[in-house]
């Protein structure tokens, strides 16, 4: 009986403390904040840690709140260790928030970098010496810096080795990304090493978007090709990739017997054999004869490489006869056949990227024969030294979107050169073409010509015509000096074609007349161009000041 009072007596103490201890915690739990603190913070502001605690004052204890805003410390990414302690007072708890900052940089250093300098890379971070180190803003930075490289169309493939050493120092290597090889696919005609000498890098090299467009656009504007795509695949390991270039030739030859039809000089046979890659070399050989408003025999030969090199060769043998009017003070006074017999020689270069050079050697024997009226008396032998610097920039040489055109050349006649003509001529064509939306382009031109002395009469500079002053006759203005602009809106209405939208302006003066902007004549129009396999078949109606005129061509006018 003893015993078993004794037992009920443990059990009864045991019920006792379970029921005061869960009494004890209860009272605990509902006691309110009576203070927050922060501790052990030394660069770190007080206010930034307050910023990310949630437990306010006077509102009841809560563990799991306390527990969150540990976290939301720790992850201003200031601190190595965060924790708790709490101080109990009869009215409360007062709860101590302490940290461990993480040590001040000291220093920074990067390695890796060759394509953006330290400085540049250490400008996109906001981590910097004097500061606490901060991991989560170092991310941030690490994100910044991959977008510097993209921005500047690099390829960032990782960044490797980050360590903060006890000294203070933060080190980090950035993996650039580095393009193996180029591959090319698609070709059947061409020589590879025609695409792969008009690449602007040689690989091994870091990867730059820029250089790889250019050189794709510089494949493309060989004119071989109706489509060119490029993607990059793996390289050898994950810091390589190879660049795979993909072609879709098209026909670069053309031979036969046709006729054509120019609105200017009226209907043209020829026969014809043609190709602008010869052998698959780049190279390009014409052979041509045509009879018809005019009679010509020509023979040329090109090479964009020479000896292995980006040095320009070219040679053409002709005899050119052609009927032409002889226009005197806007009235042709006479008729008459002019014959061209010579050929020439060109070298030309490259320095830079946009910028060529190419000089001409040309030797022609010029007989005129009067048909009727007054034809003009000069005839004879002319030699000249044509010097030429060009400034490319077209996205596209063909059908340019955007960019820059312009030469400036000087031919020099006679003088040390011998033949019947001495004279010096200087001519600008300047072009520009703005992009103004989806298949539409603004295109602009500025051409004009001056000489030394009065010219003879088949070497002034001629204003009418297609290409230089819709609307009125081919030649009407003749002089020593000309002024010509161009102003085409061209904009696709259906597969292979354009309408076109222009206003040209031009006139030429004699030598001893001074230029006067009153002079130029304007004309207006519309016309239409259609893709073909020779070539875009132009059709322009133009508006002048005494009337119409419609004009069947070859080509875009500029």
């Amino acid at each position: 009986m003893a015993e078993r009072s004794s037992w009920w007596l443990v059990v009864i103490a045991v019920a006792v403390v379970i029921v005061w201890s869960s009494q004890a915690f209860a009272q605990e739990a509902v006691l309110p904040v009576v203070a927050v603190r922060v501790e052990g913070n030394e660069h770190v502001h007080t206010q930034l840690i307050l910023s990310a605690i949630s437990l306010g004052l006077k509102e009841p204890f809560n563990p799991q709140k306390v527990e969150q805003d540990v976290k939301s410390i720790y992850d201003l990414g200031y601190f190595a260790k965060v924790w708790v302690e709490t101080k109990r007072y009869p009215d409360g708890i007062e709860v101590i928030y302490k940290v461990q900052e993480l040590p001040v940089i000291q220093a920074i250093d990067i390695q890796g970098n060759t394509v953006l300098s330290t400085g540049e890379i250490r400008q996109a971070m906001i981590v910097a010496p004097g500061q606490v180190m901060n991991w989560k803003i170092f991310q941030r930075d690490l994100e910044r810096i991959k977008a510097l490289y993209s921005n500047r169309g690099f390829l960032m493939t990782a960044v490797e080795d980050i360590r903060f050493d006890a000294s203070g120092v933060l080190h980090f290597t950035i993996r650039e990304g580095i393009v193996e090889r180029v591959d090319f696919e698609g070709l059947q005609k061409t020589k590879e090493y025609v695409l792969r000498r008009e690449l602007k890098f040689t690989p091994p090299v870091v990867f730059d978007f820029a250089k790889i467009k250019e050189s794709m656009r510089a494949i493309y504007n060989l004119g071989f090709f109706e489509d060119i795509s490029m993607k990059l695949e793996p390289g050898s390991d994950r810091d390589h990739v190879v660049v795979k270039v993909k072609v879709v030739e098209k026909p670069t030859g053309e031979a036969g017997i046709g006729v054509g039809y120019n609105s200017e000089k009226g209907w043209l046979g020829f026969v014809r054999y043609q190709e602008s890659n010869f052998g698959g070399n780049a190279q390009k050989l014409e052979l041509r004869y045509e009879f018809g408003a005019r009679t010509l025999y020509r023979i040329s030969f090109e090479e964009p490489w020479l000896f292995g090199e980006p040095i320009f060769f070219g040679v053409a043998l002709y005899d050119r006869v052609e009927k032409k009017k002889h226009w005197v003070e806007q009235e042709v006074v006479g008729e008459y056949e002019e014959e061209r017999l010579g050929g020439q020689v060109a070298l030309g270069g490259r320095f830079g990227d946009a910028w060529h050079w190419r000089i001409q050697y040309k030797s022609e024997d010029i007989t005129i024969t009067p048909l009727s009226g007054e034809p003009p008396q000069a005839d004879g032998k002319t030699n000249s030294l044509t010097p030429t610097i060009i400034y490319d920039t077209r996205d596209d040489v063909f059908n340019p979107h955007e960019g820059w055109y312009c030469t400036l050349q000087v031919e020099f006649a006679g003088g040390f050169l011998g033949g019947d003509y001495d004279y010096t001529k200087y001519i600008l064509d300047a072009r520009n073409y703005m992009n103004t939306g989806e298949n539409s382009v603004l295109a602009l031109r500025v051409l004009g010509g001056i000489a030394d002395r009065e010219l003879p009469s088949f070497e002034k500079f001629s204003v009418g015509g297609v290409n230089t002053l819709r609307g009125y006759d081919l030649y009407e203005f003749q002089g020593d000096k000309m002024l010509v602009a161009n102003l085409e809106y061209r904009f696709e209405v259906a597969k292979n074609t354009q309408l076109v939208v222009f206003g040209d302006a031009g006139y030429a003066w004699d030598l001893q007349e001074p230029i006067d902007l009153g002079d130029v004549k304007i004309g207006y129009g519309v016309g239409l161009r259609f893709d073909t396999p020779i070539g875009p078949i132009r059709l322009d109606y133009g508006i002048g000041e005494t009337g119409s005129q419609t004009y069947v061509s070859i080509g875009q006018t500029f």
